[in-house]
């Protein structure tokens, strides 16, 4: 379920919500994925729709078409065999997917980069060597997001549109264990492919120091959560590239970490996706007035970054 969109210079497809060709880099004129459409809003997040996800769990079957559809999405950049994560590497398998480019407005010179809105951005200070493992660790967010969406579209069985996009965006920051869920799988994919690069948790760590008053519990299962969320992440890389230093013995470093991550069985892991998307998506059916102002930002923040 990933509609495309024709580049008319090349004849390239692309993924429906761009505006450049990923082939010929031919704007697309491709406004109306962005025009705001408040009667889609209502028919999206209706009564109608929260009883189609009461009667459709989430399947390992389903979850497996989803993850083959995400690596779908770039299987025209897709090589014969998955290839060390260059930067030129990196640039070309994740375009399909999410725009990377310099933050030329410094917004976080704190950070080597960051992720927002279908956006990969690299601090111009960021040294040379570090900028294949800043890339993968936010192309771990992006992809963890694309989950969340694709599994959205799938029981909803609906077409990715402004809102599903803006709508995923705010579940996965919504609290701030899914946050944490969020920094642990991006810090583990890093670990994976380029450990030589990979200093440690330190943003999930900040994360956890700023919310110190969260419950120990509920932080233990975001993290187990993570954990097996980065596996599907790392299933899904792994089609493109591989470890950059293969020699060097998968060390998984998170023992700077005070807790002891677990791996989950499947169907808790579905489970949990399952649970995540219909509360949320049934406070948005219950409150869609409250709902909708922070829908519209969020809207209006994918069409700041992406029109």
């Amino acid at each position: 379920m990933n509609e495309k969109i024709i580049c008319d210079n090349c004849g390239q497809e692309n993924p429906i919500n761009y505006l450049q060709c990923i082939n010929c880099n031919e704007n697309m004129k491709n406004y109306d994925y962005y025009k705001k459409d408040f009667k889609k809003y209502y028919k999206l997040f209706s009564n109608q729709s929260l009883e189609i996800l009461k009667q459709i769990p989430l399947t390992d079957t389903a979850y497996d078409s989803i993850l083959n559809s995400i690596i779908e999405i770039g299987s025209e950049n897709l090589p014969a065999i998955p290839e060390p994560p260059s930067i030129p590497v990196l640039m070309k398998i994740t375009k399909p997917y999410a725009r990377v480019q310099y933050d030329q407005e410094n917004k976080h010179p704190e950070y080597l980069s960051y992720y927002s809105f279908n956006r990969i951005f690299i601090n111009r200070n960021t040294p040379q060597n570090m900028i294949s493992g800043a890339i993968i660790h936010e192309f771990g967010h992006h992809l963890f997001n694309e989950i969340i969406k694709q599994s959205i579209m799938h029981l909803l069985n609906v077409e990715k549109n402004l809102y599903i996009e803006s709508f995923a965006w705010y579940l996965t920051l919504q609290n701030e264990y899914l946050q944490i869920a969020n920094e642990y799988v991006s810090h583990r994919v890093q670990e994976y492919f380029t450990p030589e690069q990979f200093n440690g948790y330190t943003s999930l760590i900040q994360l956890l120091n700023d919310h110190s008053n969260l419950e120990e519990e509920k932080i233990q299962t975001a993290l187990n959560f993570g954990n097996v969320i980065s596996e599907d992440v790392i299933f899904i890389m792994e089609h493109f590239i591989t470890r950059s230093n293969p020699a060097n013995p998968l060390n998984i470093q998170n023992n700077n970490l005070p807790y002891n991550i677990m791996k989950v069985n499947e169907q808790t892991k579905l489970n949990a996706i399952y649970t995540i998307i219909y509360k949320t998506f049934e406070l948005f059916c219950k409150n869609k007035r409250d709902m909708l102002p922070i829908l519209d930002d969020l809207n209006n923040s994918y069409i700041y970054y992406n029109v």
